[in-house]
């Protein structure tokens, strides 16, 4: 062997002997990019967290938090770090909203059953986590937040009806997961903030939450597209006392926000053990006047409104009801609803298709168990009525405004008007 080639083989020999050193030393930079919040000094754990997140600059990497603890100081977390909240009750005090998540960022615990955040007791202070430009002006664009695997519980002595335990506004590509909403005061999750900066919600998602006692609407969507809520579950929907409680809401407040792309799937809403009456089911209307309206698919969801058993309660006024100047394009399928004071479907716009949905003991006491108000261009097809004989219950449907250029047909149940084919 020539010395050249002796030499180019010591070099390889070396490179391949410290490759296994090159990976330990990768490995130990990976683990040393998750930092203790314990280890840092703070008078309590909010100001702990954030000592921790700026000692990971800007490099991406974990806060762990572990135990609970009292947060008195507002918690801010940068983007590309996850706060990760171990086992324990998170009690903030603080007058500020007390997790805020930058654009990147996110906050996961260790199951809902493990992790708790609980509410402000701040007076007036109802956010528990917020996206972090939104927090300072609704409207602004947030994106590339997670918040999964914890519960964030009502704490605050007060009720109000507007501001949300998780408010995400415009959020791009944002997903909360396997949260467990449990008696927040007001609004339990929110996407879609103003849209008076050009802004709104897009390809965000929530899912695999759980929804208890939620005083005031459980999940919102205000202004958003490409927009997912599936696989969510509703128990007890209200309190007594709080501001009423309408269950899924898709509601633009402006003539500028968006409702396009948007899909309710796979959900239940039970109010069958709830203590106070309740609003509606799923609601979605264009009150606001925005052109901005559909796709929306409303498919696969099962609804009891109250109990057809035992005591009968009609909790819930209307099982979905959609409506507004400006309503269209929504597809409503496959959704079971049972026993609801008022109708089950309540409809209202034009391009409705309406296939296959299911409704038992519905509307009663003098009330239909199904309106529809200006409806055309619509197809209604393949639902069916059902009456257990417990309680009240009425198939009449009544239309109350022009019905034009509708197929109605195959509806066994549904007293449609003779003159309605």
């Amino acid at each position: 062997m020539s010395r050249t080639k002796g030499f180019l083989f010591f070099l390889l020999s070396l490179f391949l002997l410290s490759a296994p050193a090159r990976a330990q030393t990768r490995q130990r930079q990976t683990a040393a990019r998750a930092v203790e919040a314990s280890r840092f000094a703070g008078p309590d754990i909010g100001a702990r967290i954030n000592a921790a997140d700026r000692s990971l600059g800007a490099a991406s990497g974990e806060i762990v938090a572990r135990g609970g603890g009292r947060i008195t100081t507002q918690i801010v977390v940068s983007g590309g770090h996850t706060l990760r909240l171990l086992p324990g009750t998170y009690a903030p005090t603080t007058a500020e909203i007390p997790i805020l998540l930058k654009p990147g960022a996110s906050v996961v615990g260790a199951g809902w059953d493990q992790t708790v955040v609980l509410e402000s007791t701040a007076p007036g202070q109802f956010v528990v986590i917020s996206a972090y430009n939104n927090a300072h002006r609704n409207g602004d664009e947030d994106s590339d937040i997670q918040v999964r695997d914890l519960q964030v519980r009502g704490a605050n002595p007060g009720f109000h009806s507007a501001p949300q335990a998780i408010s995400l506004g415009n959020c791009t590509n944002c997903t909360v997961d396997r949260v467990w909403v449990n008696a927040t005061r007001s609004i339990g999750v929110q996407l879609g903030g103003a849209s008076v900066y050009g802004h709104w919600a897009e390809n965000s998602r929530v899912t695999n939450c759980l929804f208890t006692h939620v005083a005031s609407q459980n999940l919102a969507l205000v202004n958003g597209r490409n927009i997912t809520f599936e696989n969510n579950r509703f128990v007890d929907p209200g309190q007594p006392g709080g501001p009423g409680s309408t269950v899924i809401d898709l509601e633009p407040n402006d003539a500028n926000d968006r409702m396009q792309n948007v899909v309710v799937r796979n959900n239940t809403i039970d109010a069958r053990t709830a203590t106070t009456q309740a609003g509606n089911g799923i609601v979605i209307q264009s009150g606001s006047g925005t052109t901005n309206i559909g796709p929306i698919l409303i498919e696969g969801n099962t609804i009891y409104g109250g109990s057809n058993q035992g005591n009968i309660t009609n909790i819930l006024s209307n099982g979905i009801y959609a409506f507004g100047i400006t309503m269209r394009d929504v597809t409503i399928r496959n959704n079971r609803v049972t026993r609801t004071g008022q109708a089950g479907m309540r409809l209202e716009g034009t391009r409705f298709t309406v296939l296959n949905n299911q409704f038992t003991d519905v509307g009663g006491g003098g009330l239909p168990g199904f309106y529809l108000g200006d409806v055309s261009d619509s197809r209604i097809e393949g639902n069916s009525f059902h009456y257990t004989g417990a309680g009240p219950a009425d198939a009449t449907v009544q239309i109350v405004g022009p019905f034009r250029n509708n197929v109605v047909r195959n509806n066994p149940g549904l007293g449609f008007p003779a003159n309605i084919r």
